[in-house]
């Protein structure tokens, strides 16, 4: 097995995150709240999203969330490679 570059590694990661988030923000917006409170409830069963789900969020808070989360994320598949090559 060879090493994995952490560095491409994080940004993959990083970049999988932003997809899922942006695809978390379309669902959003096609799906209306009725029907998005029914999906996250079925998502996570025993919990009631009816009151907590936030319909409009600013396109800025949106924008500092994928960046956010590429970060977060891209720091995470970073340890993960780093640990994965020192296991070896």
């Amino acid at each position: 097995m060879e090493n994995l570059n952490q560095k491409k590694f994080a940004i993959a990661v990083g970049l999988a995150s932003v997809v899922i988030y942006l695809g978390c923000f379309l669902i959003m917006a096609i799906l209306g709240k009725d029907s998005l409170v029914k999906l996250s409830n079925l998502l996570f069963h025993g919990m009631d999203f009816s009151n907590i789900i936030r319909m409009s969020i600013p396109i800025g808070e949106t924008a500092l969330g994928v960046i956010v989360s590429f970060v977060f994320w891209g720091a995470i598949g970073y340890i993960i490679a780093f640990i994965y090559n020192r296991l070896k």
